[in-house]
């Protein structure tokens, strides 16, 4: 399994944070001003092979800033080892446009 890391940072302190080490263990962390305790576990087979299918269909992903003026949540994947990771930010908008990323951000958010 490759490292990756998803974020997502909102307004009123909301965080959502899942990280996969490369052992396939995942710990996801999540919250608004109150606090929920992390939660972890252990990537299934079939988890992980749609993981790595939908790492390699993103490829080189490209960047989507989000627009000026607009009011929505910013996130990132980071993907890869610590040294040879590649970092993607993106605002939720690109996910209405960019089907690949799509596919991934919503295999990582339903685990």
């Amino acid at each position: 399994m490759v490292p990756i890391r998803y974020q997502v940072v909102g307004e009123e302190d909301y965080a959502f944070v899942v990280e996969i080490d490369s052992s396939g263990k995942y710990v996801i962390q999540s919250g608004t001003y109150t606090t929920q305790p992390p939660r972890s576990g252990q990537l299934t087979e079939l988890q992980e092979g749609e993981i790595i299918q939908a790492i390699q269909a993103l490829g080189i992903p490209s960047e989507h800033a989000m627009p000026e003026g607009a009011m929505a949540f910013e996130a990132r994947i980071i993907i890869g080892e610590k040294g040879k990771s590649v970092t993607y930010p993106f605002w939720e908008g690109a996910l209405e446009k960019d089907m690949k990323l799509n596919k991934l951000v919503r295999l990582l958010e339903r685990l």
